[in-house]
């Protein structure tokens, strides 16, 4: 995969400019920050692959409940939207096609929440865990993956994305000994259907 940096876009910015664009503006001032995937908040921004769009985390401390910030600039427009509220940390996995985003949020120590953002800059989202219950799935797993009790730390999160339209998405889940665990590894294409590729029961 190839990322353009900052420099590099800025002069690619600055010919587009010589040739009668109208992007200098946005160009002169584009902040810095993280290129591709990142954890918030340990950084404060991080870009998509083609540089269109710029994640920003903003801390909100009262706001106690999700005291932190997820929000989205498209540089091509120059509109920001917030575009997501979390607790503790998120990591943000853009798509190879910077059209899409997911974002894995560690909501706590014993559960996780994953959300996929497609068809950027429009804010269609969908939770897949939740995704996953709807489907067509057998219902033994999605048992698992709704299942707080016998499986008291229940994780769901993007592991990364195969394709631009495909990622690879984990559910899984232990009881606090550690005697029993699980674990769920599906492909997921956007729109589609989950496909099982692992299963493990213990």
């Amino acid at each position: 995969m190839t990322y353009i940096g900052k420099p590099a876009l800025s002069f690619a910015m600055i010919a587009v400019l010589l040739i009668g664009g109208s992007i200098w503006a946005m160009a002169a001032t584009q902040p810095d920050g993280t290129d591709g995937d990142a954890s918030f908040p340990h950084v404060n921004d991080a870009w998509s692959p083609d540089a269109r769009f710029v994640l920003k985390n903003i801390d909100l401390p009262q706001s106690l409940d999700s005291p932190h910030a997820i929000f989205l600039t498209d540089m091509q427009t120059g509109r920001r939207e917030k575009l997501y509220a979390y607790a503790r940390r998120a990591d943000v996995l853009w798509s190879p096609a910077s059209d899409a985003l997911a974002i894995n949020d560690w909501e706590s120590n014993d559960d996780s929440q994953c959300v996929v953002f497609s068809n950027l800059p429009s804010l269609g989202r969908t939770d897949l865990r939740e995704e996953l219950l709807k489907s067509g799935r057998p219902d033994m797993e999605k048992k698992l993956a709704a299942d707080h009790v016998n499986y008291d730390h229940n994780f769901a999160h993007v592991m990364r994305w195969l394709d631009p339209r495909t990622v690879l998405f984990v559910v899984q889940g232990r009881n606090a000994d550690g005697r029993r665990n699980f674990q769920l590894v599906y492909t997921y294409r956007l729109g589609d259907t989950f496909r099982l590729i692992r299963r493990v029961i213990r």
